[in-house]
């Protein structure tokens, strides 16, 4: 499959413990990057903050993404926006106002100025608890408290955005 500039490709989950969390809460995307041309991505990573990586590469990590291709005819500037906060940290709180990106957010600000992406309560339950172990324990490491109900996106949210099609799997 062909992808191309300003395509997401969707991740689901890895089955790491996070992964888990994040589908319990959120739903079936664990992880969004952008890509920038048929050979390159950007994408916020825990480990990296935002990063430019090979395709192949974040093939070798991720393994497999649904290819979501945006619907709007006029995407420009969406990649360079998004290259320009290349290197920035990882925004481990996803607190709207802390610095650096989390996945999502990168997405939400790479596409500003051509589609108006609406965040949404943030939520962190399991189906049991409103705040789930996982998530109460993760806070508790940062020293904060869970954003719950704060704004926020999240990768599932945006592959059901009706300005993005499911186009392909790589």
């Amino acid at each position: 499959m062909k992808i191309r500039n300003a395509d997401l490709l969707f991740v689901r989950s890895q089955h790491h413990d996070i992964d888990e969390a994040i589908t319990a809460s959120t739903g079936e995307y664990v992880h969004v990057a952008i890509v920038i041309d048929e050979k390159t991505v950007i994408h916020a990573t825990s480990r990296f903050g935002v990063v430019t990586q090979t395709l192949s590469d974040f093939l070798k990590t991720f393994e497999h993404a649904d290819v979501y291709r945006p619907t709007i005819e006029n995407l420009a500037g969406v990649v360079t926006r998004a290259q320009q906060v290349n290197q920035c940290p990882y925004n481990f709180s996803f607190y709207p106002d802390d610095p650096g990106f989390y996945c999502s957010q990168l997405v939400v600000m790479a596409f500003a100025d051509v589609l108006t992406i609406e965040e949404q309560p943030m939520q962190f339950g399991d189906g049991k608890q409103e705040i789930s172990d996982f998530w109460q324990d993760y806070y508790a490491k940062l020293d904060v408290a869970v954003p719950l109900n704060k704004p926020g996106t999240n990768p599932s949210q945006l592959a059901h955005l009706d300005e993005f099609q499911l186009v392909g799997v790589l």
